[in-house]
């Protein structure tokens, strides 16, 4: 292997990880902001929860909770923006890196099902198609960007934790 390859691999595991700390760090949040010493409880809500659906707890959460509501909207805007990144990076087919002219490249695939039904005025009645694809083309300093993002994220994160467990939510 390649030591391009090599690196490249290497942050997009560094990244993979990141992305879980967000994950597992909103989750703690949305937990500490149901204002309950019982892990149990925020755990048990929890546990089948999307990116998504802990992203609208937080939102619902931070209406009604008086605890650093501009920081916490703020990160609420951060994930959003980097949420689809996540999908793609955790979600996608990676091509092997490949050098030329200069740079080095890899190309993440984005495969989704698209059904489309059409009527043919034909013996064949229907006409069923499923495919989508969509391809992504990222250089080392596009990953690194985001492992900077998602660093800043986890840094709030951290910040927001620490002072939620010291926060008297009466």
């Amino acid at each position: 292997m390649k030591s391009y390859e090599l690196e490249f691999y290497a942050h997009l595991g560094l990244l993979a990880v990141k992305f879980a700390q967000m994950e597992y760090k909103l989750s703690a949040i949305v937990g500490k902001l149901f204002g309950t010493d019982d892990d149990l409880i925020p755990m048990t809500v929890l546990e089948n929860n999307s990116l998504s659906m802990n992203i609208g707890l937080l939102k619902k959460l931070n209406r009604i909770q008086n605890f650093q509501k501009p920081v916490v909207t703020d990160l609420i805007q951060q994930i959003i923006k980097i949420q689809s990144d996540r999908n793609l990076f955790i979600h996608g087919i990676w091509s092997t890196p490949d050098e030329s002219d200069g740079s080095v490249i890899i190309i993440c695939d984005e495969k989704r099902i698209k059904y489309e039904e059409k009527y043919e005025h034909s013996w064949k009645g229907f006409d069923q198609i499923w495919y989508h694809s969509k391809k992504h083309i990222f250089s080392l300093s596009d990953i690194k960007k985001r492992i900077n993002d998602l660093n800043d994220i986890l840094a709030t994160q951290d910040s927001l934790i620490k002072d939620l467990e010291n926060y008297d939510f009466i």
